[in-house]
């Protein structure tokens, strides 16, 4: 799925699928399918702020993805938003819809033109996850310096599903703002907000995650890995909320600090409501380990070399525990976005 502006390229389901999902733009699948209004606007509330209100009554395009029940989509889903046009103000609507039993992996990527200097993008997305089903969506963003990200995302569970939700944006950007919120509504289910960002320039990133365990036995977890150059500004924030029984929760939030001119703040927040639930948190902001770097330099390596390893082992895709074959895809995308700026 390839969406250029306000434009729909590409929709297409593979016929090796075509039993198996179904890929169309958000309005078409509005015009094919009534029962869609029951999902549009659940996860997420169109009043939730300015940029979903906004989104709700000039919003244009997105995607609708939906795997059947008990089905495997084993190669990766791949849905591209595309940036061409200055000035522009994209605001876009996705739902997924994983039904009973079924499985897949998605990959997004969010970019701008080279010559685009200034946009807005906005991004409503809503996941619903039916029973037993599995999740992983992973999404690249590739922004311009002068170009203003709000991504709106909301994530509904059954029992026993599972989601795994992997946000990569390693190039500047004029402002940055997610805070995606999950809700566990039945039992034994997981989910997993992991964020991998390189703040560069002057950019202003604000992110982290809500996961709120509704019901019992359910997982959650919370991962943050963040380096700062220049006078780039991130905040963390995580908040992980037990209001079942039997809910294990963990937050862990590091950043790297490349400048004094930089800054980074980590808000780790646990909410617990049930003497049976556990809910823990580590958080960790520092520099570059004068030692690690000493010993690379005495290897060979030239201080940059050295420094721009250990940049990279700390921002290393393998944390992120991706399959192998969606891995190897992450890491060309990310080996060519550090290729730009270390």
């Amino acid at each position: 799925f390839i969406q250029v502006d306000h434009s729909t390229l590409y929709a297409q389901i593979h016929r090796m699928y075509e039993d198996s999902l179904e890929i169309l733009s958000f309005e078409e699948a509005l015009r094919r399918h009534d029962w869609l209004q029951e999902y549009v606007w659940k996860a997420v509330s169109p009043t939730a702020d300015k940029y979903t209100a906004f989104t709700a009554l000039k919003g244009k395009g997105g995607y609708f993805i939906r795997v059947l029940e008990g089905k495997e989509v084993v190669l990766p889903l791949q849905a591209c938003l595309y940036l061409r046009t200055k000035n522009l103000l994209q605001a876009v609507h996705n739902i997924i819809l994983m039904e009973r039993d079924s499985s897949a992996q998605l990959l997004t990527g969010c970019l701008t033109h080279p010559q685009v200097e200034r946009g807005f993008h906005i991004g409503v997305s809503e996941f619903y996850l039916k029973r037993g089903s599995k999740l992983t969506f992973t999404m690249v963003h590739n922004w311009g310096p002068k170009v203003d990200v709000r991504p709106r995302t909301g994530v509904i569970m059954e029992d026993e599903s599972t989601f795994v939700s992997n946000y990569i944006c390693l190039t500047p950007v004029a402002s940055l703002q997610a805070f995606p919120r999950v809700r566990m509504m039945g039992k034994k289910a997981s989910a997993s907000l992991n964020s991998i960002v390189y703040g560069r320039g002057t950019s202003l990133y604000d992110l982290g995650g809500w996961i709120e365990m509704i019901g019992s036995s359910n997982k959650g977890e919370i991962l943050g890995r963040t380096v700062t150059a220049e006078e780039a500004k991130v905040v963390m924030r995580a908040r992980l909320t037990s209001l079942g029984g039997d809910n294990v929760g963990h937050v862990e939030c590091n950043g790297l600090m490349l400048s004094p001119q930089s800054e980074i703040s980590a808000t780790p927040e646990l909410v617990s409501k049930s003497s049976t639930s556990t809910l823990t948190h580590e958080a960790a902001v520092g520099k570059l380990n004068e030692e690690q770097v000493l010993y690379l330099m005495s290897r060979g390596l030239e201080r940059k070399e050295a420094e721009d390893l250990l940049i990279r082992g700390f921002l290393d895709v393998r944390i992120l525990k991706l399959p192998e074959f969606l891995q190897q895809q992450v890491e060309r995308i990310v080996q060519l976005a550090m290729g730009r700026g270390l």
